[in-house]
């Protein structure tokens, strides 16, 4: 391979998307691709660079020597690709260049969340610069904001990280919920943890202890996800109990496929934060969109700020 182009680097991302992923099978999700199409692709990498980079089969997957030191040469040039855009960014005084803007999942619904006007006020006054808009949990856009794989994260963390600036932008309330025909709901007193330990509850998982309930022993946890949507699949099956927040429950709750559970107890508000890099001089373009969200959202009540 004499030069590098534009084709040679998608192949790259691609190589370095199923390094992180651990695998071919797990970076189909995130490469939105299909087993076999990724194994071509790979394929095609090997043969242009006249290496073979990994080893995949029944011993599981595994980078080579070679693959090893293009992986991380790999993460050197996309550093320095992010670094060039940001500089050209700051040239160009925003009228190009793009931004990676990172949303916590479901809260396009919430009546506080501004994001959407903040994001029509910045396309009208850059309209040259593209987002990129990706959905994942809290966690991992922390942990991509520190990786530096994401400039602006909007975050609902209880617990901050070293090394990240958290601005409150709105909150919401997460009740507990069951479709109509759940026996918890045979219990006319207000439910309490003890009531909850004979039925199966959807909870957040270990490392997101941020429910009332995270702490309590004995209850029957059958299930988790940090995912409202998936969430609120496990709820509709019937199975089980399950916190959303009122604003994303209330389509179900029309509809009379959700009930709200008697538990203003176990009822606890998530707060929601802009989530920087402490340290990292932003891009033009990305101090832009934040002075949109900061100005859209400053108007509502702000609890105190998230301390370290």
């Amino acid at each position: 391979m004499r030069k590098i182009n534009d084709c040679d680097i998608k192949l790259l991302h691609l190589f370095a998307t199923i390094v992180d992923s651990g695998g071919f099978s797990a970076a189909q999700f995130k490469l939105n691709m299909h087993q076999s199409t990724i194994s071509t692709r790979m394929n095609d990498l090997e043969t242009r660079l006249g290496m073979t980079l990994c080893h995949r089969g029944r011993r599981g997957f595994r980078l080579t020597h070679d693959g090893l030191k293009v992986y991380q040469l790999c993460q050197e040039l996309f550093n320095n690709i992010v670094h060039f855009e940001e500089q050209l960014d700051s040239i160009r005084n925003v009228s190009h260049g793009h931004i990676k803007l990172t949303l916590t999942d479901n809260i396009a619904t919430n009546p506080q969340c501004k994001i959407q006007q903040a994001i029509r006020i910045f396309c009208s006054e850059h309209p040259k610069v593209s987002i990129n808009t990706d959905i994942w949990d809290s966690y991992q856009i922390e942990m991509m904001l520190l990786d530096g794989k994401t400039e602006v994260g909007i975050t609902s963390s209880e617990v901050p990280k070293d090394g990240l600036k958290y601005t409150y932008l709105f909150g919401e309330r997460q009740c507990l919920y069951c479709v109509p025909d759940h026996p918890i709901l045979a219990i006319s007193k207000e439910i309490t943890p003890q009531e909850l330990r004979q039925f199966p509850v959807v909870e957040r998982g270990l490392s997101h202890k941020i429910t009332p309930l995270s702490d309590t022993k004995d209850l029957i946890h059958l299930a988790c996800s940090t995912n409202m949507e998936a969430t609120a699949h496990l709820i509709l099956s019937g199975n089980f109990v399950g916190y959303l927040p009122d604003h994303y429950a209330s389509i179900w709750v029309q509809r009379g496929e959700m009930v709200k559970v008697n538990a203003p107890s176990l009822e606890y508000f998530a707060k929601f934060h802009l989530t920087t890099l402490e340290s990292k001089e932003l891009s033009k373009a990305a101090s832009e969109l934040i002075r949109a969200i900061t100005m859209v959202h400053q108007q509502q009540q702000s609890p105190l700020p998230l301390s370290k």
